[in-house]
């Protein structure tokens, strides 16, 4: 068995001495590691004889192998080592963080053939793959405006000081929504920020939207109708104590296999969009279901 390895040497949160024990984990498990890594402008090769994929980083890593994949058309079973700050989808599918622990039980789901496998249909911006989350809004420019070399201190708490920081130049924006529900019909929501959800969890263990997963083939638009910094923090406050936040009399939750968004305003349109934990260089316009699905090789537990 082939284990193909990739990993992200750019991120604030590699770590070459973790991915080597990885790669000794599965070797002592019986398998081969071929090392591989992602590139800045994500063109990187996945060896085609290689049996199962394994992503050593965040989601963000995990997002531009999806994209190379799908992109190639590459049919191979995957799985994410959570070494990012987040881990999203690594924490969705109950990836361990411990090297060894993980290679075992990934070698186990792989063995394990079908019973061991989650399909998960892809969710696409603008014709580009994402595995968890994009949104717009307060929480997207503390993304734009946190600090790497924080980030790489102190972790995800980067972007709750950076948010912090935005207090005192708080963002207004608005944008005009257009929800493809699954059923067909199109709903139109006026929005200060949004968040487009594919993935169970949101910012490590929040839950915005109480019925996402990854196996879903569909995603969820959470549209605040207004974002002042009392609604905001108020929102997030539900959202910390565990509760679904469409509760809010500002806030709407909608399932949606499509969504269009226009930028209403000059600040609206140069505002930054945040995907998987990351920038997106330019804003979205369209989010649509893909067609085509990912495979993950589940962990089986000892």
């Amino acid at each position: 068995m082939l284990v193909e390895l990739i990993h992200n040497p750019a991120s604030g949160t590699h770590d070459k001495l973790r991915l080597d024990v990885l790669a000794n984990a599965f070797q002592a498990c019986g398998a081969k590691v071929r090392l591989g890594r992602t590139e800045r402008d994500g063109r990187f090769g996945i060896f085609p004889d290689c049996d199962l994929v394994c992503v050593s980083g965040g989601d963000g890593a995990l997002r531009l192998v999806v994209a190379s994949m799908a992109k190639g058309g590459v049919k191979k079973p995957l799985c994410i080592f959570p070494a990012g700050t987040v881990n999203l989808v690594a924490r969705e599918l109950g990836y361990s963080t411990d090297p060894e622990i993980f290679a075992r039980e990934i070698m186990a789901g792989f063995l394990a053939g079908d019973s061991a496998r989650l399909q998960a249909p892809l969710v696409t911006s603008d014709g580009q793959p994402f595995v968890a989350c994009i949104s717009a809004g307060p929480d997207g420019q503390a993304v734009a405006r946190h600090s790497p070399a924080l980030k790489k201190r102190i972790g995800g708490a980067a972007y709750a000081w950076s948010l912090v920081q935005l207090l005192a130049d708080w963002p207004q924006l608005r944008f005009s929504l257009a929800v493809e529900s699954p059923d067909g019909t199109n709903i139109q929501l006026s929005s200060a920020a949004f968040y487009v959800i594919k993935a169970h969890h949101y910012a490590g263990n929040w839950i915005l939207a109480p019925q996402a997963e990854l196996a879903s083939d569909i995603f969820h638009v959470i549209s605040l109708s207004r974002a002042r910094r009392r609604d905001f923090f108020r929102f997030l406050a539900t959202v910390a104590l565990g509760r679904d936040p469409a509760r809010l009399d500002f806030v709407q939750s909608l399932p949606a296999r499509g969504l269009t968004i226009n930028a209403e305003d000059d600040p609206s349109r140069l505002a930054a969009f945040q995907v998987d934990g990351d920038m997106l260089p330019t804003q979205p316009r369209e989010i649509s279901m893909a067609g085509n699905s990912v495979t993950y090789c589940l962990p089986l537990p000892e």
